[in-house]
């Protein structure tokens, strides 16, 4: 089961051992590689790690939206190893559902963010900058280096003084047991 800290719970499958499969970007021959900004490789099964940020300050109640969001994408478009929502940025790591590509999967979850957000916020405009940060992790050591980062990061900003206080997190390690 994934665990979001506080008041909320995504419910999800247990984890599966093998669901994180080691991926070398440079040897698979589905490779598609993208550059606006950044650069963006694209390769089927791969798990991403994802950083997209917030042109606004976001309140709990937006916080909460998104996390809503991200849970209705969990499972149908997305299997989520972790994530956490900021007051700025976003961060997850996951893996495209059904041969879906992230860019699509990321445009989803920001669009129908957005739109949310700036509904309660009574706003208009850009809410999440357009291009993301994206990286295929390559192997469960990076994985797991990853989840700790997302479990520690609302720490290590001086939102809270433990993980698992910290309401807008989902996170669990590679067994299945949570790890805040």
């Amino acid at each position: 089961m994934l665990v979001v800290s506080g008041s909320m719970v995504i419910e999800s499958k247990p984890r599966t051992p093998g669901c994180f499969q080691a991926v070398d970007p440079w040897l698979a021959e589905d490779l598609v590689f993208k550059r606006r900004n950044l650069p963006h490789l694209s390769v089927s099964g791969a798990t991403y790690f994802v950083t997209f940020r917030s042109g606004v300050f976001l309140p709990p109640s937006a916080r909460d939206l998104i996390v809503t969001v991200i849970r209705g994408f969990t499972l149908e478009y997305i299997d989520l190893d972790a994530g956490v929502v900021m007051p700025d940025h976003v961060h997850l790591i996951l893996r495209p559902l059904k041969n879906e590509k992230l860019g699509r999967v990321l445009h989803l979850i920001k669009g129908r963010s957005a739109r949310q957000v700036n509904r309660l916020l009574t706003r208009r405009g850009l809410l999440v900058m357009d291009e993301s940060f994206d990286h295929i992790i390559r192997n469960d050591v990076v994985e797991e280096n990853k989840i700790v980062y997302i479990n520690q990061n609302p720490v290590k900003n001086g939102l809270v003084t433990q993980s698992l206080e910290y309401q807008w997190l989902l996170v669990h390690s590679l067994d299945g047991r949570h790890t805040g």
